[in-house]
């Protein structure tokens, strides 16, 4: 009769077993008639509806639901993969970037697919990486710079692990470290974008020469970078060559005209070379994007007063001043408007 018991309960756990896995796959069910999905899902749905156990099958379409940036399909699909090979540490790594895509990244959940990503692949340096990408954003810098040391033990030259200490020794404030792990980087590999960004931001202000020859190799990478036009422009600005700067800024506009500092700078530059009306244009459109931009209605308010536009100057400082109450130097500003006007 124990046996007996022992068996009916075995049989029982076992048909639950099934009923949950069945209920997971009719859960993500998908008809290859249902036509509010694309042509490429409906194709791999009828594969999965005919081997629905199949997790390969399942990160595929989680794969393709990725690139349609349908992200929620996406790890529903990978969970799925994982449910039915839990062992495969590249179906976490899948989902830890599924899970940091779109607007509402999941940090903590990425986090946590990388752990059991790297418990069951010790050695998956590109997980390693986006670890460590996630630890720098917390700050966790001790933990993220033993994640690196551990890649460069076995791979001196790896300009992820190299790049990800830089950005460590960077935010700790050694400037000097930092800036030699990038070179390091970007010598062991000359295509490396955000090394020679970081190298030029670094240097542009003490070496803006050198900042200039790595801000080239950036722009020699990704010409249409708006991000490397833009610090091309402020680096000519420093050194006086303003028509050239306005024309990085101008570029700068076009690649994304949401980038409010290349409107400001472009107001400055206009103002360096006395075209003051221009400038205050280039204000008008920053603010149009953004009605609290201190720094720009401060500075309209300034280039109005030298017009002796005394009214426009009062109307900007003052809505300056209504975002930034205590800020002193807008409180002189007004004070030194004609009384009146």
């Amino acid at each position: 009769m124990k046996m007996k018991i022992i068996g009916d309960t075995v049989i029982c756990l076992w048909v639950c077993f099934l009923w949950v896995g069945c209920k997971q796959e009719i859960k993500r069910y998908i008809s290859p008639d249902d036509t509010s999905y694309s042509e490429d899902i409906r194709a791999i749905s009828q594969k999965i509806n005919d081997d629905p156990r199949n997790a390969e099958l399942y990160y595929t379409r989680a794969n393709t639901f990725f690139f349609e940036d349908r992200y929620k399909d996406a790890i529903a699909d990978i969970d799925v993969a994982i449910l039915l090979q839990p062992k495969v540490a590249f179906y976490y790594f899948k989902k830890a970037e599924y899970l940091m895509a779109g607007d509402t990244a999941d940090a903590k959940g990425a986090e946590k697919a990388l752990k059991m990503s790297l418990e069951l692949e010790p050695d998956n340096h590109e997980a390693s990486f986006k670890l460590g990408l996630i630890w720098l954003a917390k700050q966790q810098y001790l933990e993220t710079s033993e994640l690196m040391q551990n890649i460069l033990k076995k791979e001196a030259d790896n300009s992820d692990a190299l790049f990800i200490l830089g950005m460590v020794q960077k935010e700790m404030g050694d400037t000097a470290r930092a800036i030699q792990r990038f070179r390091e980087a970007a010598e062991a590999n000359n295509t490396f974008y955000n090394a020679y960004m970081q190298l030029a931001l670094l240097l542009l202000d003490d070496n803006p020469d050198l900042a200039m020859k790595y801000l080239d190799n950036a722009l020699r990478i990704d010409e249409f970078s708006d991000e490397a036009v833009y610090t091309k422009g402020l680096l000519l600005q420093q050194k006086g060559s303003f028509s050239a700067a306005k024309e990085f800024y101008k570029r700068t506009i076009e690649l994304n005209p949401t980038h409010k500092l290349a409107y400001y700078n472009m107001a400055y530059v206009e103002t360096e070379i006395g075209t003051l009306y221009k400038a205050i244009e280039y204000l008008d459109k920053l603010l149009d994007m953004d009605q609290e931009y201190v720094p720009a209605l401060h500075f309209r308010g300034a280039l109005h007063a030298e017009l002796k536009q005394y009214a426009q100057a009062r109307r900007s400082l003052n809505l300056a001043l209504e975002l930034e109450p205590d800020n002193a130097e807008l409180q002189s500003d007004l004070r030194n408007l004609p009384p009146g006007k």
